[in-house]
């Protein structure tokens, strides 16, 4: 098994770092929590029994696929855009009551990277980029970011490589200058089969042992230990 020591060297002989990448649910933003407690709402609301395996494909993926699995495999009815609607108003209901989410060691590493002139992007499956900017704005941290890119500026969400993609595309910098950030496996699929490097960010040792195996180049347990 390679340790974490050889793979930051390996990662020092890579091409430098021009750009990173942030995932914004559950990497820079703690919204994990009123996303489970939206599902539950939600199902209980279409009277849909929960379903674990579901629920673990559904993590980190866009909000669209993420219907789109409830409407396939747990026979959710509705047309897509309505009910992507309609988990997005209760969703937000709860988040915006919430004070303090941005995730420890966040404005820390933000900060680093503007000192250190590299850019800085950000991907999400599960908001518009309207609302990513007025979420950023309202916590102070807008101003960091180059790029915004949402699932819904592309055809697919996470676990397709579009957001990444994009991202790189809107920032003019070839792949292998950038790296990403991302709490979820879905995520790390996406940025792998994008081409970019990315890094696993998670504080639960199972989660993050799902991370490495899945493509992580690196885990951290926090943003506080990421080393760019």
């Amino acid at each position: 098994m390679v340790s974490e020591e050889d793979k930051a060297k390996t990662e020092l002989e890579k091409p430098p770092i021009k750009a990173v990448i942030f995932d914004f649910d559950g990497l820079l933003v703690d919204t994990e929590p009123v996303w489970d407690k939206t599902y539950y709402v939600f199902l209980k609301n279409h009277n849909i029994v929960p379903n674990e395996e579901v629920e673990d494909q559904m993590f980190g993926s866009g909000l669209t696929e993420a219907v789109q699995l409830m409407i396939d495999k747990m026979g959710l009815k509705g047309g897509i855009s309505e009910l992507v609607s309609d988990y997005r108003k209760l969703f937000y209901e709860e988040f915006l009551k919430r004070k303090d989410v941005v995730m420890p060691g966040a404005m820390q590493l933000l900060r680093t990277l503007q000192d250190k002139d590299v850019i800085i992007s950000l991907t999400s499956g599960g908001h518009t980029k309207l609302k990513l900017m007025e979420i950023l704005k309202s916590h102070g941290i807008l101003d960091f970011f180059t790029a915004i890119v949402s699932s819904d500026d592309v055809a697919h969400g996470k676990p397709a490589p579009d957001v990444y993609i994009e991202a790189c595309r809107e920032l003019q910098l070839r792949l292998e200058f950038c790296i990403a950030l991302e709490d979820s496996p879905n995520g790390i699929e996406a940025a792998k089969a994008a081409g970019v490097r990315v890094y696993g960010v998670n504080k639960d040792e199972k989660i993050r042992a799902e991370l490495a195996r899945v493509g992580a180049d690196r885990v951290f347990s926090s943003l506080n230990e990421v080393d760019l």
